[in-house]
């Protein structure tokens, strides 16, 4: 989702932050390539019982809702979807019981991190999807709104020294287009930084315009 494949050697060496982590598995499979990867997610200051269980809570919620939904694709293997995330939660927890260092309890828009601490800032599926449904989003009630992504945004350049790479930059929709959101913050970016819309090929039972957006600091 990040358009990392091919990438991996350029970033050895440099600092990653993964924003919001979550129960996911991207900083054990980068760490793995031998990459400095550090997550944060207001998850984290569970004790890990507790979420484990809350992260499979939310994911059998999810999976109800995606197979009551009309907004995938027929052909889309939600049953398939489900093992890819309970391998994934395996390999966090697995990852954060080795490196709980590199685990941080934090959510946007105020990170606890030092200006310009990460060289390359990864945040997935939060901005934009967690937007109102009304906007392109997933929530129903009032969600993130435009002001808030604003802020989220700016904190996110604020940590990086470099890049920062988001997904989606897209509506959740069955046929998705361009998040209005990402347009809106697209056109206003921080001083200094300069970004565009990238085509993705993550497969999340969408079609249409399935894109991220790269931010880069500087000329």
């Amino acid at each position: 989702m990040f358009g990392l494949e091919g990438e991996l050697p350029r970033w050895r060496g440099e600092r990653l932050l993964d924003c919001p982590g979550g129960p996911g598995s991207l900083p054990a499979v980068l760490r793995s390539h031998g990459l400095d990867v550090t997550a944060v997610d207001p998850l984290y200051a569970l004790p890990p019982a507790e979420l484990r269980q809350r992260a499979l809570e939310d994911l059998e919620h999810t999976m109800a809702i995606q197979a009551a939904s009309d907004e995938l694709r027929p052909d889309f293997d939600l049953q398939a979807c489900r093992r890819e995330h309970l391998q994934t939660l395996e390999l966090f927890l697995a990852d954060r019981e080795a490196h709980p260092e590199r685990y941080r309890a934090g959510a946007l828009p105020e990170l606890p991190f030092h200006d310009g601490h990460f060289d390359l800032v990864l945040s997935g599926h939060l901005l934009f999807a967690y937007a109102p449904c009304l906007d392109g989003g997933l929530m129903a009630g009032e969600g993130l709104d435009l002001a808030w992504h604003r802020r989220a945004l700016a904190e996110l350049c604020r940590v990086s020294s470099r890049e920062v790479r988001l997904y989606p930059a897209h509506t959740v929709d069955r046929v998705v287009r361009r998040h209005p959101y990402a347009e809106a913050l697209l056109a206003e970016l921080p001083s200094g930084w300069r970004g565009r819309f990238v085509e993705r090929s993550y497969d999340q039972g969408f079609e249409g315009c399935l894109e991220g957006l790269e931010l880069v600091r500087g000329g």
